[in-house]
């Protein structure tokens, strides 16, 4: 077994090297993003990630990522929150043509949601002394009452996105678009967001 990671580490590093990837090479990305929960909140956000190539088609790496979330309806809960996303990734880059790659992100988070939430929020049922026309009790009849709270919630989240990159032909800078961004939460919550980052490499 060691024997063959030894094997696999000698490869990166030959692969690495033969790119012109050395120990110092990082890529910085940064950029907003937009995105939808499936409760109907909006999110409007930026994220910053730095990722360390090990070769020319394998990185890893850490982001953070910041973000407010709203939803207006008039038959559901009205959430208003901030997030926090943070940990580590695995990023794929497969070269097309032109400058063009093909460039995929497996991200390990954890989420933070902080905010308040009015309406229909966890709501409960309360019996009401009711009577009929000829004064007697009528039994069975419940009104719902509404409970606005503080919002809280913590998860692990884990995130991959779909995109394309595109770098200048010494390979410093580039942009990234991803308009296929799947993030899953605690619970069964899920956001689907757009994503655009700029691309600095420091070598």
């Amino acid at each position: 077994m060691k024997k063959l990671g030894a094997i696999v580490i000698f490869i990166l590093v030959s692969a690495a090297s033969a790119s012109g990837i050395s120990w110092k090479t990082f890529d910085v990305k940064t950029g907003p993003l937009l995105g939808g929960w499936l409760e109907s909140s909006t999110s409007i956000g930026w994220s910053l990630s730095l990722v360390k190539p090990l070769t020319p088609y394998i990185g890893v790496g850490a982001m953070i990522e910041v973000a407010t979330s709203h939803s207006m309806c008039c038959d559901c809960a009205e959430y208003d929150f901030d997030e926090l996303s943070e940990g580590l990734l695995v990023n794929f880059d497969a070269p097309l043509a032109y400058g063009f790659n093909l460039i995929a992100n497996f991200m390990f988070l954890l989420h933070w949601e902080e905010g308040t939430v009015e309406g229909l929020y966890y709501p409960w049922r309360v019996e009401e002394d009711l009577y009929d026309a000829d004064g007697e009790p009528v039994y069975g009849l419940y009104r719902m009452e509404e409970d606005n709270n503080d919002y809280d919630f913590e998860s692990f989240m884990f995130r991959s996105n779909l995109g394309v990159a595109w770098r200048t032909s010494g390979g410093r800078f580039g942009l990234e678009l991803y308009p296929l961004d799947f993030a899953l939460v605690r619970g069964g919550d899920a956001r689907y967001t757009m994503s655009l980052n700029a691309v600095v490499r420091v070598f």
